[in-house]
């Protein structure tokens, strides 16, 4: 099982890459504008944060996003990966009114495969955007006081989303990383 770890220039990438080696699983990592639909081969797929907006990288993560949609190929999106799910399955973002950087309490309250219990957890957050509505097809499964959607996944397909940072989570984080790929 070969997971995809599509990088959008985020500067956790290694963080990401770093989780994926201590779990064992094997992956392959491309910047975001090495892959295309016709080198997607791969069991699963991971997209990263990103830094700074770029249209060109929105683009490429919508065709990703819906190429895996169409053949059932697992995503996780990251922060920015979680954002451009949404959106481009009919979601929407909103620009909040500051940005938030560091570790936040985040409620779990509805039962998922990511983090598995339902509590209150503590993971790290570095973003400018959240997401505002989830696409048709999607339960939100875990809040903070900055985003009700921090962490969502598709009713019927495994594609899951979160606003934090799982490889910035400690034992949370690599419970999501663990969780996502035995999938």
């Amino acid at each position: 099982m070969i997971t995809l770890v599509v990088d959008n220039l985020s500067p956790f990438t290694p963080d990401i890459l770093q989780c994926l080696k201590r779990s064992g699983a094997p992956y392959i990592c491309k910047k975001f504008f090495e892959v295309n639909e016709s080198n997607i081969k791969c069991d699963k797929v991971i997209l990263s944060g990103r830094q700074k907006n770029n249209k060109q990288i929105n683009v490429i993560n919508s065709k990703i996003i819906k190429q895996c949609f169409q053949t059932d190929i697992p995503i996780l999106g990251i922060c920015y990966g979680a954002e451009i799910i949404a959106s481009t399955l009919g979601g929407s973002i909103c620009r909040m009114p500051s940005p938030i950087r560091g570790v936040i309490p985040l409620n779990v309250w509805k039962e998922n495969r990511m983090i598995t219990e339902k509590k209150s957890v503590h993971v790290f957050e570095s973003h400018r955007y959240c997401i505002a509505k989830l696409p048709d097809g999607f339960d939100s499964v875990a809040s903070s006081r900055y985003c009700d959607h921090e962490l969502f996944s598709h009713k019927k397909k495994d594609i899951f989303g979160t606003q934090f940072h799982p490889e910035k989570s400690g034992q949370i984080g690599l419970g999501v990383f663990s969780n996502f790929l035995i999938a």
